[in-house]
């Protein structure tokens, strides 16, 4: 999430089973060493090693130095403050949304394909 993307992407499924099956990650250089650290170790290959299955359990990431100031009590008691608060104009406000293509217009296709279900 922190990269838009998941950690084993490529646009050819069977690389990124590979990846998976190599654990290979490759992180953006924006990326904090507190980041690198907690990702690598909830990825780790073997389970029995990985964070939050280790002696500790969850506290082990809620404890972890990325998340240092973030209040999981305000979490738990839903008191947190989202950090994007939107302006919305009103009910119909689509403002904050990104315009994508209808969906006929993206797939022309779809309009000729024959529906074997149309009789049931």
């Amino acid at each position: 999430m922190l990269a838009s993307y998941p950690p084993f992407y490529d646009e050819d499924p069977m690389k990124t089973y590979a990846k998976i099956m190599n654990g290979h990650v490759t992180y953006p250089k924006h990326f904090s060493r507190d980041a690198v650290d907690l990702i690598t170790k909830l990825l780790q290959p073997k389970s029995t090693k990985r964070l939050g299955v280790i002696n500790g359990g969850a506290d082990n990431i809620k404890n972890h130095l990325w998340f240092k100031g973030f209040s999981w009590e305000d979490l738990a008691n839903g008191t947190m403050r989202a950090p994007i608060i939107p302006t919305i104009k009103n009910e119909e406000d689509l403002s904050n949304f990104e315009e994508y293509p209808d969906e006929d217009d993206e797939f022309p296709h779809i309009k000729t394909m024959v529906r074997v279900d149309d009789d049931f």
